[in-house]
Parts: structure tokens; C-alpha cells; sequence
């Protein structure tokens, strides 16, 4: 029989035989986790055959001594394995392995769409177990605010005291639409969609106005059919297990409202890589969310650094890992920077130069062509849906995505600009169930041809007509890009604060163009130190100023990370080196640069500078005494050219011209007045001009 395990690796399926020991059985539920996520803890291992703590559980050790027959299984049951991950050894060295692991969705493949299966209700949440779910900062701060839109009286239509309020002056729900009108805003905010969903429910206190407010779309088929009543997909499929039809419209609401780059540093940093080898690049954004005061309960995403994959880039385009192996580690990083930092997008160029002006860019993508390709769109749907948002307010515990998409292209001026926007709801559920594929042309979309096996569900978009009816149209085979993602604006702070003060370090996966090593490290560090005569080793001896170069020097996010991934430090020492890059922004940790100067592997990485640098001191050989003499003044021995002693002067001079090069014979002719070394017969010099005689 098959059986299905979900764990928080994922799902997987095995084949057992009623038979099959409880041992064997156990085993084989183990081996469906992946070495490379989280390794379970065996005494915390459980079984269960409802999610979270809802159905009957029974640990690893009442399988012993039964079979898979005895435990009452049947082909296709779905079981749920709990367990508690192993915790890292706090003196333990990681490298590019995080530490923890976090369970995210598996990101679909767009270039090879397939019908996909949930079972009914999937992924739902017991409502007691909502409770555990981890909302963001910015999401827990709007949930303690009323959200409404204060608005002053009015000197000409409000007839009441300064102290009084009509409906002229009243404030307004952070969803009316005649302000939304007025202020030219074209998509609600996220909690402003929530306050509308919520405003339209009864005012009782029945349980049903406790339910979370959003359903998440699913266009996948059931598995099994909720009625039984026939095989499961695809022996069969009826009307209450297959998807409904999908009308595609302009979607009300985004998730973020508004992108802002801490510095403009970050997109020259990327552009650089362009400039100077003429292929395109991707980066990953990290950063954080923040509320968004231009918008009624707006959020928006604040970028503070990125970090760029394995990639192989073209003039045209690019080749990329998918999916991306360090994501976890660098998450982890980047929260050991400042709590909330994260993976939060994806930033990358499509840039042509004109061929008649190669400092100017092709303006390419305008309302007249296309916004995004119909393959971005879908490469941003599935990026968004292995990067759900976290939230109490669905069954599921999650909806959609804060993951941003963001394209530096030519602009109108043939310089260069940035494009935002996020994959629709739709755009996830279609992309996630197999249902769309790219097209040749990049401004549509086209709706799959079911193969033997598939199913896909009927698919409509509706529009306003030139009578300006809203009319509906199906989509197939194609229909407009604009359907699957919305806008969202960007920008620079007036009055820039980042989080990493410094960009000196390579950046990280750029082979050919510069190079991340221990030697630049080395390098750099060594160059602060040698400002001063304190000793390497030693940092009680080093100077103020030089300890807040060193402090500046290590906010840099590629440096750290770089130096985490390098096995120099211990895990807690890594912890210690992510709050010293960013110990300027928190005010009460000022004692972690003497934590990590004072740590066992700041130590060690001192005695590596050390060594290193003593061992690569270059010696350069004196120069010849003669010339000393021949410039009227005297060698740093003393001996110069009216030296009293000319028998220990000549002695020297012929030992010194000896060791010289070759090229420097009696017939050069050094200049008195600026020492340049000048060739056989000159009477003045190359450099100067003056005359080498006196």
C-alpha cells in the first residue's frame, strides 16, 4: 500500500506491505527526511493522523513489535510526523549549513507546469492551533492601531465648535473609496483589505465571527474526492472535486505598497558587475518590512543589502540555481544582523545599450510593449509561493507573499531605472496548480493544453469594453500579462540611515571580475591596523579611532557573511560578529565589539594576520651608497661622500653595487635633485629637466 508522511521536511510518499514491521516501517518515515534539513530529535518523534495536536499521536516506540496491518493504515492515509529539530552546538563552527532549519513550501518549476493535487481543505489549521503562527513585527503593530484616516474640520462646511465632529470631519475607514479616489491610490493595503473583509460581517457574537477572514485560492484537484465516491484523480473527478472556473481580474489589494532601497550603493553595487562586463545579473534582496505612513496601514520593504547567487550571465539574459541552496544560511545570517532581516525579494538587470550611444540604455519595456514577460510573472509567482506570509487571519496560517520582484531596465531618458511588482493571487494559484505557461510574445500569458492525466479548469478575464461595460472573455488560449501581478512603488529615503556602513569587500559569486578570499580580508584588516603602532594581537593596545575604523570596516554584509561561512568563528561568536556589523543602529549593545574582541576565534584570526602579514613583508635592497655621495648628502650608516673614512666607504659602496642590478652601472647618472636614475650620456634629467652635473 502507499502511504503519505508530512512532516515539516515536506511531504513524501512510501510504499509498505501490511506486513512491513513497525521497525521498517519507522525507518522508512525517517528516510523521507532529507540530509540537509533539520535532523529530528528520536525521543520527540510522533505520529499522528491529524495535524498539530487535534488527532491521536503516538511516539516512535509503540511501533516496536506491531506491523502496518495491525495499526489499521489504509492505502493513500495521509500521516502527520512531529518531531523537534536537534539543537546546534552553540561552539560549533557552521559554514554554509544554517544552524536551523525552517520548513518552507516547495517552489514549483514554471518551465514545466503539471496539474497539481491538494487534498481537501489543505494544509488547514486547527483554529486553536492559529495561536502559534508568527506574524511580523509590522503585521502585530497594525493589528493594535484603528487603522482610520483622520481628516481636520472644515472651515466651510463643518458648523460646530473646535471640540465637535460631523460627517465632514469624521475620520474616515482606511478602505473609502472616495479617499482612495482622491489621494490616487490605486490598490488598498493588505490591512486595509483585512478591515474591509472584516467590516462586512455581522456585529453578533456568534463563533463564526472568529473565523479568519481570508480564503486562500486553490485551483488544484482534490485527492481524494471529500465524497469517496469515486477513484482518486486521475481514475476520476466530479464536480466537487475538481477546481471551479476562474474569472481573472485587476487584483484590489498588494501586500507591499512601497520598496525602499537604504542607499542608492546597493543598486550601483549591481550595476557595476553590468557596467563592467555587459551581462546581466540577479540578486536577492535582504531587508525587512516596515509600516508605510503615504497609505492607509501601509507596509513597505526596506532593502539593506543584497546577496547574489551562482549564476552564469548573458548579454540577453542569465542562468540561475533554482532553488536557491544558501537561503537558509543566509536568512540566518542576515537575522543575526538585526531581528526581522531577511530574504524579502529579488532584484536583477535588463539592460540593452543603443547602439548609436552606448551610455545610454534601450527604453524597452513601456506601456506600448510590456511591464514584466509573461515568464518573470511566473518566475515570481513561484518565488512567492515558496515564501508565504505568515498569518493568523487564514485557515491555512499563511496567504500570499511578501516576496518582491524588482527590474533595472532603460527608462525613456535612456537612463537607467527600476520596475517593482508582485505576482498576483490568482498568479500563485494558477502557477502552483500547472495551469499557464510563458509565451513567445512577453506581454500574454498562455493557458495549458491538458495533457493525458491533467485537468484544467476553464479560465475567463474580464474588462471594460469600448462602451465602458465590463465584459467577460475567456482566456484560452491566452490572455494579457497585466492580469497576474500589480505595481508597487520604490524609492530613496530623503535623509539615507543604513544598516551597513561599509562596501568595501567583494561581493560574493563574481569569479573573473573580483574574487571573495581570506587574503582580502587579511588584507584589509591589516592595512587599518598598520595605521598605528599597536600590535596585531593585541587589541588593548590599539588606538580609539583605529577600533572604529575596525567597527566600520566590519559593518559590511558581504564581509560578514563571508567570514560565518569561513569555519574561523564558533556559532555564538558568528552571533557576536552579526550585532557588531550592525551595533551602530542599537544604541544598548555597545559592548559587542569588546565581546568579539575578546572571543577565542578573534584570537585566532588575529595570529593568522599576524603570521601572514610578517611573512609577506617585502624586503627592499638599500640603495647604492654612490648615489648618497653624489647627492651631498649623507647614508643612513653615516657614511656619506665625504666620509672620513673613504678606505670603509669604498668597501661598502663596492659591496652595495655589487648586490645592485646590472642595469645600474658607473655610467648611469643619478640626478642630484629629484634621484631619478637616468641612461648612459644624459646631461639633463628625464624627469626634472635640471642639469646632472651639480
Amino acid at each position: 500500500m502507499l502511504l503519505r508522511i508530512r512532516s515539516p521536511a515536506g511531504t513524501a510518499r512510501i510504499n509498505v506491505e501490511p506486513t512491513t514491521p513497525g521497525e521498517e516501517f519507522a525507518q522508512k518515515m525517517l528516510e523521507t527526511i532529507s540530509k540537509g534539513d533539520e535532523q529530528p530529535d528520536p525521543a520527540t518523534l510522533k505520529l499522528s493522523n491529524q495535524p498539530g495536536s487535534s488527532g491521536e499521536s503516538v511516539p516512535f516506540s509503540a511501533l516496536v513489535g506491531r506491523t502496518v496491518g495491525d495499526m489499521g493504515f489504509s492505502h493513500g492515509d495521509l500521516l502527520f510526523l512531529s518531531y523537534k529539530p536537534i539543537s546546534a552546538d552553540p561552539q560549533s563552527h557552521p559554514t554554509t549549513q544554517a544552524s536551523t532549519s525552517h520548513s518552507h513550501p516547495s517552489q514549483p518549476d514554471p518551465s514545466h507546469p503539471h496539474t497539481h493535487t491538494d487534498p481537501p481543505l489543505p494544509n488547514t489549521i486547527p483554529l486553536k492551533d492559529l495561536s502559534h503562527v508568527e506574524e511580523s513585527p509590522v503585521d502585530l503593530y497594525w493589528k493594535t492601531q484603528n487603522g482610520k484616516i483622520e481628516r481636520k474640520r472644515d472651515p466651510v462646511l463643518c458648523r460646530h465648535g473646535e471640540k465637535g465632529m460631523c460627517d465632514y470631519c469624521m475620520p474616515l475607514e482606511p478602505y473609502d473609496a472616495k479617499y482612495q479616489a482622491t489621494e490616487q491610490i490605486k490598490h488598498l493595503s493588505f490591512h486595509a483589505y483585512l478591515r474591509k473583509l472584516l467590516s462586512s460581517r455581522p456585529t453578533s457574537t456568534s463563533s463564526a465571527t472568529d473565523l479568519p477572514p481570508l480564503d486562500p485560492l486553490s485551483l488544484s484537484v482534490m485527492d481524494p474526492c471529500p465524497t469517496g465516491s469515486h477513484p482518486p484523480f486521475p481514475a476520476g473527478i466530479c464536480s466537487t472535486c475538481q477546481p471551479s472556473a476562474v474569472t481573472l481580474q485587476s487584483q484590489t489589494y498588494r501586500m507591499v505598497d512601497h520598496i525602499e532601497f537604504a542607499s542608492p550603493a546597493i543598486i550601483d553595487g549591481i550595476l557595476s558587475a553590468w557596467r563592467r562586463t555587459g551581462t546581466q545579473r540577479i540578486a536577492f534582496l535582504i531587508g525587512r518590512h516596515d509600516k508605510y505612513e503615504k497609505v492607509p496601514m501601509g507596509v513597505k520593504t526596506v532593502v539593506e543589502a543584497v546577496w547574489e547567487p551562482r549564476q552564469e550571465g548573458e548579454l540577453d539574459g542569465l542562468t540561475v540555481e533554482t532553488p536557491w541552496e544558501d537561503e537558509e544560511r543566509v536568512s540566518e545570517i542576515a537575522n543575526w544582523c538585526d531581528k526581522g532581516l531577511g530574504v524579502v525579494g529579488m532584484i536583477y538587470t535588463d539592460l540593452t545599450p543603443q547602439p548609436d550611444d552606448i551610455t545610454k540604455t534601450v527604453f524597452k519595456r513601456h506601456a506600448q510593449s510590456y511591464t514584466a514577460s509573461s515568464l518573470e510573472m511566473l518566475l515570481s509567482a513561484a518565488y512567492q509561493i515558496s515564501h508565504p506570509l505568515p498569518t493568523k487571519m487564514s485557515p491555512t496560517g499563511h496567504f500570499s507573499s511578501r516576496f518582491v520582484t524588482c527590474c533595472l531596465t532603460g527608462d525613456e531618458d535612456g537612463g537607467i531605472g527600476v520596475l517593482a511588482w508582485q505576482a498576483s493571487e490568482n498568479a500563485e494559484a494558477m502557477v502552483k496548480a500547472g495551469i499557464v505557461e510563458a509565451s513567445v510574445d512577453p506581454g500574454i500569458v498562455r493557458v495549458r493544453k491538458p495533457g493525458e492525466g491533467e485537468y484544467i479548469p476553464e479560465v475567463f478575464y474580464s474588462y471594460k469594453n469600448e462602451y465602458n461595460l465590463q465584459v467577460k472573455q475567456p482566456a484560452k488560449p491566452t490572455f494579457p500579462v497585466e492580469y497576474l501581478f500589480v505595481n508597487i512603488t520604490h524609492g530613496f529615503p530623503v535623509d539615507p540611515s543604513p544598516l551597513f556602513l561599509s562596501n568595501s569587500f567583494p561581493t560574493e559569486n563574481r569569479p573573473g571580475l573580483h574574487d571573495q578570499s581570506l587574503e582580502v580580508v587579511i588584507s584589509q584588516l591589516s592595512a587599518i591596523i598598520r595605521k598605528s603602532d599597536a600590535e596585531v594581537t593585541d587589541t588593548g593596545t590599539w588606538p580609539q579611532r583605529i577600533k572604529e575604523e575596525v567597527k566600520k570596516w566590519l559593518s559590511d554584509w558581504h564581509l560578514v557573511a563571508f567570514l560565518c561561512m569561513q569555519g574561523l568563528f564558533s556559532l555564538e561568536e558568528q552571533k557576536i560578529l552579526g550585532r557588531v556589523a550592525t551595533m551602530h543602529a542599537h544604541p544598548n549593545d555597545k559592548n559587542a565589539l569588546e565581546e568579539l574582541f575578546g572571543s577565542k576565534g578573534w584570537s585566532h584570526f588575529l595570529a593568522i594576520i599576524e603570521s601572514t602579514s610578517s611573512a609577506n613583508i617585502p624586503t627592499q635592497a638599500a640603495p647604492p651608497l654612490r648615489a648618497f655621495g653624489e647627492m651631498g648628502i649623507d647614508s643612513p650608516n653615516g657614511l656619506g661622500g665625504s666620509s672620513a673614512n673613504p678606505a670603509t666607504s669604498g668597501t661598502a659602496e663596492s659591496a652595495s653595487a655589487s648586490s645592485a642590478p646590472a642595469a645600474r652601472s658607473d655610467s648611469e647618472k643619478i640626478c642630484p635633485h629629484c634621484t631619478f636614475v637616468n641612461e648612459p650620456g644624459r646631461s639633463d634629467c628625464d624627469i626634472c629637466g635640471l642639469p646632472l652635473e651639480g
